[in-house]
């Protein structure tokens, strides 16, 4: 992303460079970039985000 964003990963895996994210744990989705919910990955067991400028 051109002004930065963030990186998400699960279990060290590079899943999505975006703007926004959010995490539903009741029904186990995620959003990038306010858009379509995914499901999480069966199984995860770590989710980090990391600052990318």
């Amino acid at each position: 992303m051109a002004d930065g964003g963030f990186l998400v990963k699960f279990d060290g895996k590079e899943v999505a460079r975006c703007y926004a994210v959010a995490f539903d744990y009741d029904d186990w989705q995620y959003t990038v970039n306010e858009t379509e919910k995914k499901e999480l990955p069966a199984g995860v067991k770590k989710i980090s985000i990391e600052i990318e400028e």
